[in-house]
């Protein structure tokens, strides 16, 4: 009983009100997915970049929440400039309910001084959303005493509907090579997403994130990554997010013993609440493994702290990059990105 009051909670928060609320999926290790991040992040690394993320949220319950997304981004010191690709596809099987996204990513490094840097980026996106209209859950199908679905609701739709759209974002990020400071818009033109001809307008999605590395004594020369010797440091990272009526903050420190890393995160506002309720959500543990000096492998666990734990599952989530090509010719003023490398 308690499965089906969660997802019945998800279907009426996703489509109930005058205007429709839904949020953009979102990856716990949002730093492996530096282009669904921030456009501004495009060729970042100064070199190729290939990427895939994979999200499997609250895998207890009955019907999945899955999202997968893959990236390419190159940089061209000619041009000062990342140009990149990414996919995007998020599904829940509840709805059958599908959202593709294919975007492309263009970013220019501008080398402010001897110790800082400015990157900034544009994105521009083509969406399509699909939706089984068929199985919908309205109020009047809810018994409310044992939280059955029954009957039919008597609304008729089309047993599947679509809808395509553009969206354009944009970003900026400012960096030296101990901390960073950046911002993205998305969804700037807020595309009409309505299924049914009527207007609902996609939410801007706001996310400034900012951090600083602290780095710790090098450890021994290692060969299996570039015959360089072993890093090791610490990051602190925030990552806040607002779209429409929601908000979000990610707080962590991750720990970077080269080629291991090790981490842990907050995602929640315990400052506010909703209904009495305060806005924890979940605890993340990580552990990375950078496997040679182009390779690196991450896997994240979301342990639900909200009132839905013991009931989802938590989620599980998994990275992986590849880096390729040589890196760009730098010179003593070149300030490298100092992000986590997960």
């Amino acid at each position: 009983m308690k499965r089906i009051i969660v997802i019945v909670c998800v279907v009426i928060g996703t489509f109930c009100g005058e205007r429709a609320m839904a949020q953009d999926p979102q990856f716990s290790q949002f730093y492996a997915s530096p282009l669904y991040l921030n456009p501004a992040l495009t060729g970042a690394t100064d070199r190729g970049r290939a990427g895939i993320n994979y999200r499997n949220q609250w895998p207890s319950l009955q019907h999945s929440f899955t999202t997968m997304s893959a990236y390419v981004d190159v940089f061209s010191k000619a041009a000062e400039s990342g140009f990149g690709v990414i996919v995007t596809e998020h599904k829940e099987s509840f709805l059958n309910y599908k959202a593709q996204e294919l975007g492309g990513l263009y970013s220019y490094k501008l080398q402010i001084s001897s110790g800082a840097v400015l990157r900034t980026g544009v994105q521009l996106s083509y969406f399509r959303k699909d939706l089984n209209f068929d199985d919908l859950i309205f109020g009047n199908q809810i018994d409310i005493v044992n939280g059955q679905v029954i009957g039919p609701s008597g609304e008729v739709f089309e047993k599947g509907a679509a809808v395509n759209f553009l969206s354009a974002s944009a970003g900026a990020l400012l960096y030296t090579d101990k901390a960073w400071l950046g911002f993205s818009t998305h969804h700037i033109n807020q595309p009409n997403q309505s299924f049914i001809g009527e207007e609902s307008r996609l939410e801007r999605k706001y996310s400034f994130h900012t951090g600083i590395k602290i780095p710790f004594t090098r450890g021994r020369r290692l060969r299996t990554v570039s015959y360089q010797f072993q890093e090791r440091s610490a990051t602190v990272a925030l990552n806040y997010k607002k779209q429409g009526a929601f908000n979000q903050l990610d707080a962590g420190l991750q720990l970077y013993f080269q080629p291991l890393v090790i981490g842990g995160w907050y995602r929640g506002i315990p400052i506010q609440n909703v209904d009495r309720v305060v806005k924890n959500e979940s605890i993340i543990v990580l552990v990375g493994l950078e496997i040679n000096s182009n390779l690196s492998f991450g896997y994240s666990y979301d342990f639900t702290v909200s009132k839905l734990a013991g009931s989802t599952g938590g989620a599980h989530e998994f990275s992986l990059t590849l880096e390729f090509g040589k890196i760009v010719k730098r010179t003593r003023r070149d300030t490298i990105l100092p992000c986590f490398k997960y």
